[in-house]
């Protein structure tokens, strides 16, 4: 059985052509080629439809099949065969201009009552909407089925220290609510890579003490310091989501130290997280190479499902059989 704690909906993932803008450019080149192959598009193919067409014309097209492979009920039964038994969906709450409204939550919270038992809703906060933000989120958590939250510091421009995001550790202190903090590079040109440095996740610590805070991304290219973050703070997770795993299981790629430490001292602080939606790598595939990890059996359930259903309170009492190699 498997939580997976970093992740969102199909349709979130592949963003509409229309949507694009020159923010998120560096993102659509990276991963687009990623998403074609989901649908069974060779590199080689993809690049070459990039010649004979407009980009906006083959990543319309490209959307339009994702969206058919990817329907909801597609989408649920490729992670029932994959044992996947809560799957995340963190809704952003993206920007920088504090004059929009708040993100809606409204559609993410009919998805969690239409399919319950099954997603884990995680909240967007945006410290520059204020209050207005700070209220959506306590109604998601405590009226529309939310147990987490999620922060992006880099595509928000502040760094995970500041005092704007006080408000916002306060309440999940006092409701016990872990946040997902983006802690690993970001690809915003315009935006400092340490922005989302590990480091930046000390002072919430230390002011809040009961806040449970989950490392996104594993904090890449920065290890060393993210594992002296976990060895000081137990109240402090990390997940590796957003890269292959069989890079990160490969040495000198900059997470030797994480296979270390992940059988024996942070055994109890990790949780299985992918994005595979993201990076476009089938749910199947990307669960072999975790299998090839040299995790002790029982870390290898702690990272799996006992850390997060612990750390979400899902009181689930057994394990079911874990995809096998």
């Amino acid at each position: 059985m498997i939580i997976d704690c970093s992740n969102t909906l199909p349709e979130f993932a592949f963003m509409e052509g229309s949507e694009s803008n020159t923010k998120n450019e560096n993102y659509v080149k990276l991963f687009s080629p990623r998403w074609a192959q989901l649908v069974g598009w060779s590199r080689e193919e993809f690049n070459r439809k990039l010649e004979r067409q407009s980009s906006k014309d083959v990543m319309d097209e490209l959307y339009g099949v994702l969206k058919e492979r990817y329907s909801m009920d597609n989408f649920l039964r490729m992670l029932q065969e994959s044992n996947i038994a809560y799957h995340a969906i963190h809704n952003m709450d993206y920007g920088r201009d504090g004059s929009e409204p708040p993100a809606d939550h409204d559609y993410i919270a009919t998805i969690l009552k239409q399919y319950p038992n099954r997603f884990i809703g995680f909240a967007g906060f945006n410290p520059h909407k204020g209050t207005e933000s700070l209220k959506v989120v306590r109604k998601a958590i405590t009226e529309q089925g939310f147990k987490g939250v999620v922060l992006p510091p880099y595509e928000h421009g502040v760094k995970a220290d500041d005092r704007k995001y006080y408000p916002l550790y306060a309440l999940c202190d006092e409701l016990g609510i872990p946040i997902w903090i983006h802690s690993s590079i970001n690809y915003y040109k315009e935006t400092s890579v340490y922005i989302d440095h590990p480091s930046n996740l000390e002072a919430p610590l230390m002011d809040f003490k009961n806040l449970k805070i989950i490392a996104g991304h594993g904090g890449w290219p920065w290890i060393p310091d993210m594992m002296a973050m976990l060895l000081k703070y137990k109240n402090l997770y990390v997940d590796t989501s957003a890269f292959r795993p069989k890079y990160i299981a490969e040495p000198n790629t900059g997470w030797d130290m994480f296979m270390h430490y992940a059988n024996s001292l942070i055994q109890d602080q990790i949780v299985f997280a992918a994005d595979w939606l993201t990076i476009g790598m089938p749910i199947k595939e990307y669960l072999r190479e975790v299998e090839d990890w040299p995790l002790k059996k029982e870390v290898r359930e702690k990272f799996y499902w006992k850390n997060a259903n612990k750390l979400f309170k899902l009181g689930i009492e057994e394990e079911s059989p874990i995809m096998s190699k």
